[in-house]
């Protein structure tokens, strides 16, 4: 038969569920504390890393937070209010306790522009277009201009348009003024000095640049009367002139 605990056993039983019955209750009002009670609410928030995409835009975007318990604010929740606006590549979210949020934007990069009356039309590396960007925004950056065709026509051409500026080599980036495609896979290039470099697709950038490099060092291709006014080195070991 198993004894019936003591008094003694009795009393320490009885402080331990009372102690923890207390950590319980402690933890409960913690919780509600950092997740419901507003001493944490979010009265501030800060965004930064916006160079071309407007920080108001995003502050507009990220106005639900307003009020939001400090612990339950994550990248997740900030990803829903501005994922979809233009420009933003990624969002990070860094806590200030106890009441402010910091935003840290980091955009798509831009690989063209084009000008307009409401300002400067971007092209960006995922193939969208950020329009209207105020143009102190994109002061000092040098971009090759796209048109207007080419701003209206097909994603996909745009996404291959900003893979080919992106991977060009340094020789042949510095000479582009302008760019276009008038079909997949046709890639245009407009050089400074008149020359159109017809590049094709994204691939085999590297051997497209070393065969490009070549000819346009020769002084017979140009502007100048007689030169050749178009290489096309959209196949690289069978480039064109034209």
């Amino acid at each position: 038969m198993v004894p019936f605990p003591g008094r003694s056993v009795r009393r320490r039983l009885a402080v331990r569920w009372a102690v923890a019955g207390a950590v319980a209750a402690l933890l409960g009002a913690l919780a509600w504390v950092l997740l419901f009670s507003p001493v944490l609410a979010v009265d501030e928030v800060d965004v930064t890393g916006t160079r071309h995409v407007s920080a108001e835009a995003v502050q507009e975007r990220l106005a639900p937070l307003h009020g939001v318990p400090l612990p339950r604010v994550g990248s997740s929740a900030v990803r829903e209010l501005v994922g979809d606006l233009p420009g933003v590549a990624e969002v990070r979210v860094v806590a200030h306790p106890p009441t402010r949020v910091e935003v840290a934007v980091r955009e798509h990069e831009a690989r063209a522009r084009r000008d307009g009356e409401a300002g400067v039309d971007l092209l960006l590396d995922d193939g969208t277009v950020l329009a209207g960007v105020p143009a102190e925004r994109v002061e000092g950056e040098s971009l090759p201009e796209f048109s207007e065709e080419l701003s209206a026509g097909p994603r996909r051409d745009r996404e291959e348009v900003a893979a080919v500026l992106a991977g060009l080599p340094a020789s042949v980036a510095e000479r582009v003024e302008s760019v276009d495609s008038s079909r997949v896979g046709q890639v245009r290039l407009g050089l400074r000095d008149g020359v159109v470099l017809v590049w094709g697709d994204a691939e085999d950038a590297e051997l497209k640049g070393t065969v490009a490099t070549a000819f346009l060092e020769d002084e017979r291709h140009g502007s100048r009367p007689g030169g050749v006014r178009e290489v096309d080195v959209s196949v690289p070991t069978r480039p064109i002139t034209r």
